[in-house]
C-alpha cells in the first residue's frame, strides 16, 4: 500500500477529532449500515505525517455513488471542562463542534503567480493540513433523509495539495444501506427558538424580510436534525429575564385595545407558521402565558391602546388580576379560532409556567385557573420536576426533568423529557461540550425504552449569558452560562455570512433519535416487548441513567440493532 504525505483516518460521528491528541486511537472503522432513508454521519480525520512544521493548503476529492454533504470541522475555545457531576474526561482546549459547509467535488482552478502555480477549489471554505494538528471532515450521507436505493456502497476521499496538485492521501470507507426505511418519527421534538438572539446576532430587527430570510434558515437547519416543534413568540417569550427587566420585544400577535374592546391581528403568527411548516416544522409551542419560576406575573405583552402603541401588560400585572384575565379570556378564543382555520388547534402546545417548583403550586394552580376549560382538548405542558401538578390536573402533558421523570413512570399519560445543563451526573444523558457522543446519542434508547412522548430543550440558539446578560459569540466562547456548561444553550452557531453553522452534537443528538426510530421498525416486526428484551440484553436496565460505556459498545449495539432487522427481513 502507498504511503502517503498524509495520515488519514476513518471514524465514527461519536469521536471527538482533537488537535492535538489520539483519543479515538483504537477506534478506526471501515464500515458503516444505515437503512434507506436515514442519514449517516462519519469523519475523516487527517494531519501530515512525522515531522514538523509541515503545513499546506489541501482540497478533497469525494468518489461515491450515494448522495453526501461535506463539512470542514471548525474548533471552537472550552476553557472549563472539569466538572464534579461529569464522568467524561476532557481537558481544556478547541474542541470540535462546528460545522462549516463545503461543496461536494466543486470546480478546482488554477491560480498563477510568479513562483507556483495554485489549484484552488470554487468554494468559500479551504482545507488545510498540518504536522502538528489533527483536522477532520465530516460527510453526511443521506443528510435530508430520502429515500435511496439499497446495497452496498464504497466512499473515497482523496486529498490533494493546493500547490502543484500532488495527492497527499486517502481514506475509504463501505457502507451498506439497508432495504428498509425507518417508521416517520413519533417523538415531538423541540430546542427553544430565540428570536431576539438572531436579531442580536445579525444586527436585524424582529420581523424585518432579513429577518425572515434568516428564519427561515436557521428553521431548515432545525427540521433538517429532527425538531419538529417550534416555540411561537406570540408574545416575548418571559424566559430567562431578571425580575423587572426585559428582553427585546419578539410579538408575533397585534394587540389593539379601543373602547374597552380587543382586537388582535394574527398575520405575523401567520408568517411565522407558514415559513416553519414549509422547512419541515408540523407543531408549535405557544409563549408562555406567565413569568417563569412562579407564574405570578403577566408577560410582556405590547399593544395599540387608543391608537398609542405602548406596554400593556408586564411585571407590574398581577397574573390572576381582573385585567389580565380578561386579557386572556378575549385572546385565547380568538387564537383557537385563527387554529381551527388553520388546522392547527390540536398541532400547539401551551405553556403556563416554566419549572415550577413546590413553593410556587399556589400561585401556578391561581394562574392555572386563569386559563379554566379555554384550552380544553388542547396540550397544555411545562418543564417540571414535581408529580403534583399532573395529579391536580395543571398539566395534561408533564415535561420532566430526567433526574426525577422515575417518579412518573406508569402514572400519566403522554409523558415527555427534557433536560439543561445541570443533569449530567452518572450515566445521565446531554450534549454540552464536554459531553461525550455516546453521552449525548444513548437518550434515544432511554426515550424508547420509556415511551416517552416529546423532548424538550431551552436553547437551540441562546446566546446571552446567565438571565439574558449580554450577547456572547459563540463561534470564539463556548463557555459563557458560568463557563462550567459550555455549549448547554445553543445547538448552531450564528454564521458572519449570514443563517446558521449546524454543529456536531445537533447530528449526534439526531442519531439517537433515529435509533428511536430504528427500535420502532424492530417493534413491528417482533412487538414492543421482545424489543424491550432485545435492548435489556444487551444494556440490562435501562434508565435515563444508563450509560453506553463507550462509543463502541453504542455503535455495536446499533451494528446488531440493524443485522437483526436485515435478518429479519431475509427471511
Amino acid at each position: 500500500m502507498q504511503e502517503y504525505a498524509l495520515k488519514t483516518v476513518v471514524l465514527s460521528s461519536l469521536e471527538k477529532v482533537f488537535p492535538e491528541t489520539e483519543s479515538w486511537a483504537g477506534k478506526e472503522m471501515s464500515h458503516f449500515s444505515c437503512f434507506t432513508n436515514e442519514p449517516l454521519s462519519l469523519q475523516i480525520a487527517y494531519k501530515f505525517n512525522g515531522g514538523e512544521g509541515k503545513a499546506a493548503s489541501v482540497f478533497a476529492r469525494i468518489t461515491t455513488d450515494l448522495p453526501v454533504a461535506l463539512y470542514s470541522v471548525g474548533y471552537v475555545p472550552v476553557l472549563q471542562t472539569g466538572d464534579p457531576r461529569l464522568n467524561d474526561q476532557y481537558r481544556a482546549g478547541l474542541f470540535p463542534d462546528r460545522l462549516l459547509a463545503k461543496k461536494v467535488n466543486p470546480k478546482v482552478g488554477v491560480k498563477r503567480n510568479p513562483w507556483n502555480s495554485l489549484h484552488v477549489e470554487d468554494d468559500a471554505v479551504h482545507l488545510a493540513a498540518q504536522s502538528d494538528s489533527w483536522r477532520a471532515l465530516w460527510i453526511t450521507v443521506n443528510e435530508r433523509g430520502k429515500k435511496i436505493r439499497g446495497g452496498e456502497y464504497s466512499l473515497k476521499v482523496e486529498f490533494f495539495n493546493q500547490t502543484g496538485g500532488a495527492k497527499l492521501g486517502e481514506a475509504e470507507a463501505a457502507v451498506t444501506v439497508i432495504e428498509a426505511a425507518l417508521p416517520q418519527q413519533k417523538l415531538r421534538y423541540t430546542n427553544w427558538f430565540h428570536c431576539d438572539c438572531i436579531c442580536d446576532a445579525h444586527a436585524v430587527e424582529p420581523f424585518t424580510p432579513r429577518f425572515w430570510e434568516l428564519f427561515a434558515d436557521y428553521v431548515d437547519k432545525a427540521a433538517l436534525h429532527g425538531m419538529n416543534m417550534l416555540l411561537t413568540p406570540c408574545f416575548t417569550p418571559p424566559l430567562d429575564t431578571p425580575v423587572g427587566e426585559e428582553r427585546k420585544t419578539v410579538q408575533l400577535v397585534g394587540v389593539s385595545l379601543e373602547n374597552g374592546e380587543y382586537s388582535f391581528d394574527f398575520s405575523l403568527l401567520d408568517q411565522y407558521i407558514t415559513i416553519a411548516k414549509k422547512h419541515g416544522i408540523e407543531y408549535f409551542e405557544h409563549s408562555h402565558f406567565f413569568t417563569q419560576w412562579g407564574a405570578e406575573h403577566a408577560p410582556k405583552i405590547m399593544a395599540a391602546v387608543d391608537g398609542k402603541y405602548r406596554q400593556l401588560f408586564g411585571w407590574d400585572t398581577t397574573a390572576w388580576g381582573k385585567k389580565y384575565t380578561a386579557f386572556l379570556h378575549a385572546y385565547i378564543p380568538a387564537l383557537l379560532a385563527f387554529l381551527k382555520e388553520r388546522k392547527l388547534e390540536k398541532k400547539f402546545l401551551f405553556h403556563i409556567s416554566d419549572e415550577p417548583s413546590p413553593k410556587h403550586h399556589e400561585a401556578y394552580s391561581k394562574a392555572r385557573a386563569v386559563i379554566g376549560d379555554l384550552l380544553d382538548g388542547c396540550m397544555i405542558g411545562d418543564a417540571l420536576s414535581h408529580y403534583e401538578y399532573y395529579e391536580d390536573g395543571s398539566v395534561n402533558v408533564p415535561i420532566v426533568v430526567t433526574t426525577n421523570i422515575k417518579n412518573f413512570y406508569g402514572r400519566t399519560k403522554h409523558l415527555w423529557a427534557y433536560y439543561t445543563g445541570g443533569q449530567c451526573s452518572g450515566g445521565l444523558s446531554n450534549r454540552k461540550l464536554n459531553c461525550s457522543g455516546e453521552r449525548n446519542r444513548m437518550l434515544g434508547i432511554q426515550l424508547y425504552m420509556h415511551e416517552i412522548e416529546g423532548f424538550l430543550h431551552w436553547g437551540y440558539n441562546f446566546w446571552y449569558d446567565a438571565l439574558s446578560q449580554g450577547f456572547i459569540d459563540p463561534n470564539t466562547d463556548g463557555c459563557f452560562y458560568s463557563g462550567a456548561n459550555p455549549g448547554t444553550g445553543y445547538l448552531v452557531y450564528p454564521a458572519v455570512s449570514g443563517g446558521c453553522i449546524p454543529s456536531i452534537r445537533q447530528k449526534v443528538f439526531y442519531e439517537g433519535v433515529n435509533d428511536m426510530r430504528a427500535l420502532c421498525l424492530l417493534e413491528k416486526y417482533i412487538g414492543k416487548q421482545e424489543t424491550k428484551q432485545f435492548v435489556e440484553d444487551f444494556f440490562g436496565e435501562v434508565t435515563f441513567e444508563t450509560h453506553p460505556q463507550s462509543a463502541s459498545r453504542l455503535l455495536q449495539f446499533r451494528e446488531l440493532l440493524n443485522r437483526k432487522i436485515r435478518t429479519i427481513l431475509e427471511q
